[in-house]
């Protein structure tokens, strides 16, 4: 009897707490981009956004607000739209530097290679953000 009791006071405790962890990582974003002169990487997982610019590293935790702000951005950016754009022939002679981005959308996951200097627009202001809530 007593098992019983304990084992249905654990089923009425344990979905809350499994839902909360869930809704924390619900996006994953890492970005990076690397030369042999040239580091850059964004990652944002859970609530914590990391950036290393050349070994110069910024952390912060996002509030529910930034993280709100940001799950909207993400939703409105159709990444089905979003096409690759980088060649070989740019990275072959190094006039490009490849930028890999991926992100974590509850079960989806997309993953580009881009020019990191011709991201696509919503790629790009997406990123602007992130590296906005550091400054």
């Amino acid at each position: 009897m007593k098992f019983l009791i304990f084992f249905s006071t654990l089923i009425l405790i344990l979905p809350p707490s499994c839902e909360k962890q869930e809704a924390k990582k619900e996006i994953e974003i890492k970005y990076s981009a690397q030369t042999r002169g040239f580091k850059y990487v964004l990652h944002l997982k859970n609530n914590i956004l990391k950036i290393d610019k050349n070994n110069e590293i910024k952390e912060i935790t996002l509030n529910k607000s930034q993280y709100s702000n940001i799950h909207n951005l993400v939703n409105n950016i159709e990444f089905n739209k979003i096409e690759n754009n980088i060649s070989t022939d740019e990275l072959a002679v190094d006039r490009a530097i490849i930028g890999i981005f991926t992100i974590k959308l509850k079960e989806k996951k997309y993953t580009f290679e881009f020019n990191h200097h011709k991201l696509p627009y919503p790629i790009q202001d997406l990123l602007n953000h992130l590296e906005a809530l550091l400054n």
